[in-house]
């Protein structure tokens, strides 16, 4: 990859400052400002020397890995928040497309199998209506929805509470390899060697919440990175909706019980809602074994369930 060191490094150490604004940042980058200029007139300001270098290194390596500035047109919005905010994602696989409709699929690690299963049939429902979709790597709801989503043919958009060079969780790297091969990405504010601190997963939250168009919660406790999400979301202007197996008085229902009786709509299945902006052709349907004799071409696998993909009459 041919760019030139010095300035990718000057412009990569002022985006990690992210207690200055976007605005801010926008404007000592373009101005080229030297590093040693803003050092002696912010005393917060950091040089990042470790991780930028690592950023270049990683940029190097694959003509898959880019990073996505603060004004791209795969940038997202994050209005109106605006503390702490990423100016650069780093972006491996195709950048995100802007165009469409975009479903985050969240949930608890801990959940149910039927919550499990309900967060894949939905990651598939949407992108065989050419919704894209976009959440976490954690175990249980974000894994089960992102691999829905490829089995529907993709694209996904994984994002990262770590860089890009740590496996976090752990055997996530299969997953990874899936969303690049059905044309998703992978994203992460981090550098590519950071370890997931604790409060990496709110700034992880708030990226799938600016890429989300609505957002599905299918299963949450009452303490959960997913409720972070959705706050974010809804100060963003995205509405809300509860998957139907996050109702109930179980513990990792908690969370999605209390947003329904806060006034989310239940969702069983994406077909059956009424999403401006959409307009849905295809359901999925667990299918018993008669069907899938008839429909095999169309089947899909996941656990101990099969789904196929029907076409909407009407």
């Amino acid at each position: 990859m041919d760019f030139d060191c010095i300035e990718i490094e000057r412009r990569l150490a002022i985006a990690f400052n992210d207690h200055l604004s976007l605005a801010q940042r926008h404007r000592l980058i373009c101005s080229g400002t030297s590093l040693e200029k803003i050092a002696k007139e912010d005393s917060r300001f950091r040089p990042y020397v470790r991780e930028t270098r690592d950023v270049i290194h990683w940029l190097s390596r694959s003509t898959e890995n880019s990073i996505i500035w603060y004004k791209d047109a795969a940038f997202p919005c994050f209005n109106p928040l605006k503390a702490h905010l990423p100016y650069m994602l780093l972006c491996m696989g195709q950048r995100p497309q802007k165009k469409g409709e975009c479903a985050a699929i969240i949930g608890t690690r801990h959940a149910t199998y039927a919550g499990i299963q309900q967060a894949f049939r939905l990651g598939m429902e949407a992108t065989e209506n050419s919704v894209q979709v976009v959440s976490g790597f954690a175990e249980g709801i974000d894994q089960s929805g992102m691999n829905g989503a490829i089995a529907g043919g993709g694209p996904c958009i994984g994002v990262l509470a770590c860089g890009h060079d740590v496996e976090y969780p752990g055997l996530t790297m299969g997953i990874r390899n899936r969303i690049l091969d059905t044309g998703g990405c992978i994203l992460s504010r981090f550098a590519p060697r950071q370890v997931p601190y604790k409060s990496n997963f709110i700034s992880r939250n708030m990226v799938i919440a600016a890429y989300s168009s609505f957002v599905i919660a299918v299963q949450a406790p009452g303490h959960s990175g997913t409720l972070s999400t959705c706050d974010f979301a809804l100060q963003m202007g995205k509405e809300i909706f509860v998957g139907s197996q996050g109702i109930g008085d179980r513990f990792v229902q908690a969370g999605t019980s209390a947003m329904f009786r806060d006034g989310a709509k239940v969702i069983s299945s994406l077909s059956e809602t009424q999403i401006q902006g959409i307009d849905f052709n295809f359901h999925v349907l667990e299918c018993d074994e008669e069907l899938l004799e008839t429909e095999s071409d169309e089947s899909h696998r996941f656990g101990d369930r099969t789904y196929v993909v029907q076409k909407l009459i009407g």
